[in-house]
């Protein structure tokens, strides 16, 4: 799914409005339509809603939307915020249209003493249409006042109509004081840049994309850097086993992972990594790590280092169809010659994570002469290291796009919706996992993943698509059967198989 800016969305608009064609009117009664909709299961038919709206087409949104549940049986009041002199032709016309079917609906506020008036505390369910992705400066005065006000309301949920009114939808709203804080946004067609941002986490608890058909056309010419993966991109991707294949035809992996006291990410990311289609694995680690993976993964081979404490040496490198390396190993400096080595040596797929990444970090000159399209998984603090300290997650969206392009590698930024930053310029989020993930050995999970699937053939670019997105659908089918305060990555792991069979039957629908 293509993720636009504000100004494309507009263009998308003004195609269908056009060449389907049909009146702007129409589109924004479509629009109100998909929103009553999407919150006819979510809202207490018996509870008031209250519809805030602005004097622009996302408060004709709301007018509309007002009018829709009211005629089906619902008790919805519309509160005009007179925030301007001036409103748009279709909020005029649906003004017109609620105030003349249900006038008892709408309540006009035209300062801040009416709106001081409103019981917040009996505000149960509120929906906010006040401001859309026309937004091109900070709100203030009365819009402001009443962002403040919604957000005040003690006990409210919030649904957001396209976006949180008071947020930009592609670039930083840090500097705007007044943002409503959504507990759910209605958006219309594509998710917006900023609800995958982790500054905006208190502003987009959770969204929903609604189609309101715009014409494919439009959507097919209009191009894009920023994508939203899908179920169907990430199905189409799979590869199927042949007949007469065997383990020498899907791969012989290397894991460099591990030293004394962190075995554990050793044996996480062999685990992950043999459930993900592997055909053969190597470990490569110290005796004790490798004692200890024998208890939980026999079919795994290994490679025991000569220094007990943490890995000093490799051989062979060039043997491998892909290697990964970085999970628990380490600073040490024979660890850190180890890396070198591989860069200089390694033939195959190469991924580096963890340690690896923070090895990177203290010797950055050895960037230049990675080999083309290596992964690389940093979360947010590792990318910094990497580079430099970043103000906002756009400032850090834009400096991974860069890395990316610059080093020819793939960079997957791990966040809540991972982002996936190609050579080439394009960037992909995640939408799957859930905050269960928000714990020690997920990313040495996803490592063996990606090892894993880099093993089957997979180009990188597919390896990291379809690797970070099986890691979060198997966290999902994982959180479904217990909380995610419980969920171990050891539990997601073992849902990898289900995650699979879950894709290969949607490749076949």
């Amino acid at each position: 799914m293509k993720i636009f800016r504000a100004e494309q969305i507009r263009a998308i608009d003004a195609y269908t409005i056009q060449h389907e064609p049909v009146l702007s009117i129409d589109l924004m009664e479509r629009a109100a339509l998909a929103c009553f909709k999407a919150l006819e299961g979510k809202v207490n038919k018996n509870e008031p809603l209250h519809v805030f709206c602005g004097l622009g087409n996302n408060g004709g949104d709301g007018l509309a939307l007002t009018r829709l549940l009211n005629q089906n049986g619902f008790n919805a009041m519309a509160y005009l915020i007179h925030h301007s002199d001036k409103a748009s032709k279709d909020n005029q016309i649906n003004h017109k249209r609620l105030k003349s079917s249900y006038p008892k609906k709408l309540q006009e506020i035209k300062d801040a003493a009416e709106l001081s008036k409103l019981p917040k505390e009996r505000f149960k369910t509120i929906i906010d249409a006040l401001l859309g992705t026309g937004l091109n400066k900070a709100p203030e005065g009365l819009l402001a006042d009443t962002i403040d006000f919604i957000n005040a309301c003690p006990s409210a949920t919030v649904y957001s109509i396209d976006v949180p009114s008071g947020l930009y939808g592609d670039v930083s709203s840090a500097q705007n004081i007044h943002r409503v804080k959504a507990n759910c946004v209605l958006t219309f067609q594509f998710p917006k840049l900023g609800f995958l941002m982790a500054e905006n986490a208190e502003y987009v608890k959770n969204f929903e994309v609604l189609d309101i058909g715009l014409h494919p056309d439009a959507i097919a010419q209009q191009t894009t850097s920023f994508h939203y993966i899908g179920r169907d991109l990430i199905s189409a991707l799979l590869k199927h086993r042949t007949k007469f294949s065997h383990k020498g035809t899907h791969g012989h992996g290397l894991l460099l992972a591990g030293s004394r006291g962190k075995s554990g990410a050793a044996i996480i990311a062999a685990k992950a990594c043999m459930k993900s289609g592997a055909g053969l694995l190597t470990v490569h680690s110290t005796k004790a790590t490798l004692s200890a993976l024998l208890q939980h993964l026999p079919e795994a081979m290994s490679s025991a280092d000569s220094n007990p404490d943490y890995i000093s040496e490799t051989h062979h490198p060039e043997k491998f169809e892909a290697i990964a390396f970085g999970p628990g190993v380490g600073m040490n400096e024979e660890t850190q010659a180890v890396l070198k080595k591989i860069l200089h040596y390694s033939t195959g797929a190469l991924l580096m994570d963890a340690d690896g990444l923070n090895i990177l970090s203290e010797n950055k000159t050895w960037l230049n002469f990675m080999p083309a399209h290596v992964i690389l998984t940093p979360h947010v603090k590792e990318f910094d290291r990497l580079t430099v300290n970043h103000s906002s997650d756009f400032e850090r969206l834009e400096s991974a796009r860069q890395f990316a392009a610059r080093y020819r590698c793939i960079l997957v930024l791990k966040s809540a919706h991972t982002a996936i930053a190609m050579p080439d310029g394009t960037v992909f989020f995640n939408s799957t996992g859930n905050p269960g993930l928000a714990k020690a050995g997920s990313g040495d999970g996803l490592t063996g993943i990606l090892l894993g699937l880099l093993c089957r053939t997979y180009t990188p670019a597919q390896a990291a698509l379809i690797g970070v997105y099986l890691h979060g659908l198997a966290a999902d089918r994982c959180a479904k059967k217990m909380s995610m305060e419980s969920m171990l990555i050891s539990d997601v792991i073992e849902d990898l198989p289900s995650a699979f069979l879950e894709l290969e039957k949607s490749a076949t629908i």
